[in-house]
């Protein structure tokens, strides 16, 4: 059978040639197609977002200064900020739809990378880390269920100043250990001593990863434990809570942003913003990475979509000169079922032959021209510390370079081989529906 079909590629050897080097070349090509437009939604649809964002809502409070109406002076003080923060936080958990709040940092990871900080391991290497802010024993974690690894008991000791580290950080600073009750400073991997900064707090627990954003590779996070959130300067704050299962999501936020600015006043924090958490990732990820990126991967699609369309057109040529030779298989007995797949057959060995080819120019390129396949968006590897874990086990789609090169690759092989396939199928099936008389007469 396999001689047979290597003499059937030799006689139509022309026809072959072209449809053997037009899948070379376009599967060379689309690899990097395809590398452009999978990898980000890859990300965006499989990374975890270190919190649950479903349900959750923020509002955010502006704290009024001298010059804007409705100051009053006598609530200025950061006594009064305090009071007046909580008499907010009690009326929101007083709602009947309102599960749960707490009071939240600003720059909480869910609209971007905000800020890094870093401390020096040895002399030549920092170690970089983002950090927000939370308030010692609230209620943050029942509103966005953070993935607890450390304490395993989940009984936590979150006293005012001490930290919660990502676990990312946290296998790099301690592998394979329990680091509660130590200190980032204390690491054998910390050469130099800090004694004066975030370095030297007492970590509470480890949590899962985060990432900053709907769309971005994991970073490591240090979240400090406050006694409160109006802190020693005051200024704006915010306030995240988690609705009661069954409510109206929607049609809660619409009042709440129609309401809240005139029933909800306590001192001179007044309402500006009321938003979901969910909605303001997914309008991160459109505004910051989807809608840059739409031209760009609308050129990437167009592309493939003519390349398949061009193997599609060739085998499909090839097999309308073909028709003859179907209906004379046809009318010496074959049938139709083992003619389809001799020539599937054939088509499948021209593709073998042009995927290898196709694989090895592509291999080449990478190596010759030293393109990073498996390049991070993560802030640690930005920013100098490339040995940390960074989910190298958990997505080694992204960040193992032979894994992320034959995903990519088994995507470009799995449209090319449908494309030819069908091509070859649907003008077959149709030459099968001649009567066999047609085809002798024709040849």
């Amino acid at each position: 059978m396999l001689r047979q079909i290597f003499k059937q590629l030799w006689f139509y050897r022309r026809s072959n040639a072209w449809l053997f080097i037009e899948l070379v070349v376009i599967i060379a090509a689309s690899w990097f197609i395809v590398n452009e437009t999978w990898t980000t939604s890859y990300r965006i649809n499989n990374v975890p977002d270190g919190f649950d964002a479903r349900n959750v809502y923020c509002v955010y409070l502006t704290n009024l200064s001298k010059s804007r109406n409705g100051y009053d002076p006598a609530e200025a003080s950061l006594e009064r900020q305090r009071v007046n923060l909580h008499r907010f936080g009690d009326a929101l958990r007083a709602m009947p739809e309102v599960q749960t709040a707490a009071p939240v940092s600003t720059n909480h990871p869910v609209d971007g990378l905000h800020s890094m900080m870093g401390i020096q391991i040895d002399s030549v290497n920092h170690l970089y880390f983002s950090t927000f802010e939370r308030e010692s024993g609230a209620q943050d974690f029942d509103i966005f269920r953070y993935d607890l690894v450390y304490p395993e008991n989940g009984a936590v000791d979150d006293s005012h100043g001490s930290v919660f580290i990502t676990k990312d950080l946290a296998d790099y600073l301690y592998p394979g250990q329990n680091p509660v009750g130590k200190t980032i400073a204390g690491s054998d991997k910390v050469m130099f001593k800090h004694e004066d900064n975030i370095a030297a707090r007492r970590i509470a627990g480890v949590i899962g990863y985060m990432r900053p954003d709907g769309f971005s590779d994991n970073v490591p996070y240090v979240i400090e434990n406050f006694a409160d959130m109006v802190g020693e300067y005051g200024g704006d704050q915010m306030y995240a809570f988690r609705l009661k299962p069954g409510v109206d999501g929607e049609k809660f936020l619409e009042n709440a942003s129609k309401e809240w600015r005139k029933s909800l006043q306590f001192g001179n924090y007044r309402v500006t913003e009321v938003y979901s958490f969910q909605d303001r990732m997914e309008a991160v990820v459109q505004i910051e990475k989807l809608d840059k990126l739409f031209i760009w991967k609308a050129l990437w699609l167009f592309m493939l979509f003519n390349a398949l369309l061009a193997v599609a057109s060739t085998g499909w040529l090839r097999m309308e000169d073909r028709r003859g030779e179907i209906g004379v298989r046809r009318a010496m007995g074959g049938s139709p079922r083992r003619i389809l797949l001799h020539y599937v057959e054939e088509v499948w060995v021209v593709f073998a032959a042009a995927a290898v080819i196709g694989i090895l120019i592509t291999v080449n390129i990478i190596v010759l021209g030293k393109i990073d396949i498996a390049s991070s968006d993560s802030a640690m590897v930005s920013h100098g510390l490339a040995e940390s874990p960074l989910n190298m086990t958990d997505f080694p789609l992204l960040f193992d370079p032979v894994a992320h090169f034959l995903a990519v690759e088994g995507i470009v092989l799995g449209l090319l081989l449908l494309a030819v396939t069908a091509a070859i199928l649907i003008p077959a099936a149709g030459a099968l529906r001649r009567p066999p008389v047609e085809a002798l007469r024709d040849e």
